[in-house]
């Protein structure tokens, strides 16, 4: 009995030992002997997976391009990815299994402000920087250093829409947006921008993200008799949002977020989504040769390559941005983590991406400000004159 028991004890030593070598070994994967590791937190499951997963496809593209290119620091990229499942709940634990457990060098992610709000101080006590998606202002105005964002923020969109209102001789807009930090954000800054204008608010109404049934809220938007109709809620529902909208009788112009450039809403809405108009930096093609961008058509083309189809979400190319230019801060620094890793990502000036040229020099984590506004006629994509 005795030797069983000595034999038993000394498994388990082995064993704890082994673990414990694979245990160091995991702890330094992400220094100068292994990969750079990019983390990934987005939503891969429910309502918004589709943009989740369009993102987490775009940044694969950025590591293949990058890897077959050789690398950075001389070393492969890989990504490490978890579903935020679209909660800020999830969105900390994403977070902080891919500072503490996974030990990234950098991370892409969220699709959703109120989910990097929620990550940012677990990001910024880490010390790894983070570039998102969301287009929210709100959590680059916090103090937070290691976030940056690969898209203009809403408040860019909103003054663009509002200065396209003003042209149009819109004067009387209904505001009808989801009640989740994204809608409010989007709602907030386009009134700020039409205070410039001679533009009222007659009516305003939200929704819960994922809500299907608008009859109240449009009921009392058609009594109010607007000019247009500003529309700012997730790309999942813009279709039914769309469609009920003009079932219910409002005939004229509809001004939207930059998710009207995701395809299946001209799938969802088909005629109904003729008359919107909306402030974007790119469009999501189904066909490369309608890109007239050639770095546009190239990922487009590699994108289609690498996973049978264009895009279902421009969050791909927000992603691709992301991580390329993350890629660009460490070449720059000659570091793959850290404060001199922020700091040459904070002096990114001239870099040309899907969204356009981007300069982050003094303006806390903000990088692009141009936008153009497009128009749904016909079931297609035109840019507004």
């Amino acid at each position: 009995m005795k030797k069983k028991l000595a034999f038993a004890l000394a498994c388990v030593l082995l064993l704890g030992s082994l673990a414990g070598c694979g245990s160091k070994k995991e702890e330094t994967s992400g220094d100068s002997a292994g990969t750079i590791k990019i983390g990934y937190f987005g939503p891969l499951t429910g309502g918004t997976a589709q943009a989740g997963q369009a993102a987490l496809n775009g940044a694969q593209i950025a590591v293949n391009e990058l890897n077959e290119a050789g690398g950075v620091l001389g070393r492969q990229l890989e990504i490490i990815s978890y579903d935020d499942k679209s909660s800020p709940e999830e969105a900390v634990k994403a977070a902080t299994k891919l500072v503490q457990v996974d030990k990234v060098n950098a991370i892409f992610g969220s699709l959703h402000s109120a989910n990097v709000q929620a990550a940012a101080p677990v990001i910024e006590e880490s010390k790894t920087i983070c570039v998102a998606g969301g287009t929210s202002p709100t959590w680059l105005e916090q103090g937070y250093t290691y976030l940056f964002r690969s898209i203009s923020n809403s408040s860019v969109s909103a003054k663009q829409l509002a200065k396209y209102a003003d042209s149009q001789n819109l004067r009387k807009i209904a505001l009808f947006t989801s009640n989740s930090e994204y809608g409010t954000s989007g709602a907030d800054a386009f009134q700020e921008a039409c205070k410039e204008y001679d533009i009222e608010f007659v009516a305003s109404e939200t929704m819960t993200d994922g809500d299907r049934d608008f009859t109240g809220q449009f009921a009392k938007i058609n009594a109010a008799a607007p000019d247009a109709v500003f529309i700012w809620c997730l790309g999942d529902d813009l279709g039914a949002v769309t469609k009920q909208l003009r079932q219910s009788g409002f005939d004229g112009p509809i001004l939207g977020s930059e998710s009207y450039t995701l395809p299946e809403i001209l799938e969802n809405a088909g005629d109904t989504a003729n008359g919107v108009s909306f402030a974007a930096q790119y469009i999501v093609y189904s066909d490369p040769n309608d890109a007239e961008d050639e770095l546009m058509k190239k990922f487009l083309e590699q994108y289609i390559e690498e996973f049978g189809t264009s895009p279902a979400s421009d969050n791909a190319f927000r992603a691709y941005d992301g991580v390329m230019m993350i890629a660009e801060a460490m070449e720059a620094a000659q570091a793959d983590s850290g404060e001199a890793l922020r700091e040459a990502y904070n002096n990114i000036d001239g870099h040309v991406g899907l969204a356009g040229t981007f300069s982050y020099k003094g303006k806390n984590g903000e990088g692009i400000e141009s936008m153009r506004i497009f128009q749904i006629q016909d079931g297609k994509y035109v840019e507004a004159q």
